[in-house]
């Protein structure tokens, strides 16, 4: 059974109305118990909240119920190995955010099951080098 990891592009993007099939195909996979997340992912999650109250109403009834990966200190190698050798090979496509290098490595050294999940150009760009399973969303916008 496949684990994914959700980027912050998949929740951001469940929250929308214009993306009600991100919104069932989100909640059908936390039915299944089929949800995974990392520090990098709930870091980025969490900024949006406006308030502490928000925070933790967000945190503890979406998250923290949530399997977790670990970022590990080998993933955190990982993360800068790949962008090293993007920077070879490509004039530029390393240019990535480094939060999109930790949460890829943290979902490709967790396991063959854990899929990366996203709307995410750049994370579509590593997880395409790195060979690891990936899931892309169509996008609905600029800058996806």
């Amino acid at each position: 059974m496949p684990v994914y990891l959700a980027d912050s592009s998949i929740w951001a993007w469940a929250n929308k109305r214009s993306r009600p099939d991100i919104q069932e195909k989100l909640a059908d996979r936390l039915e299944r118990d089929e949800i995974a997340t990392c520090v990098p992912v709930a870091l980025e999650v969490m900024h949006r909240a406006e308030t502490s109250g928000q925070y933790e109403e967000i945190f503890n009834g979406l998250l923290a119920p949530l399997r977790w990966l670990e970022l590990s200190s080998a993933s955190a190698r990982r993360a800068l190995e790949v962008q090293r050798e993007l920077a070879r090979r490509s004039q530029g496509n390393h240019r990535r955010p480094a939060v999109d290098y930790l949460i890829a490595s943290t979902g490709e050294l967790a396991g063959a099951e854990v899929v990366t999940w996203f709307f995410d150009r750049d994370l579509r760009v590593i997880c395409e080098y790195t060979g690891q399973p990936f899931e892309a969303e169509i996008t609905t916008g600029p800058g996806h």
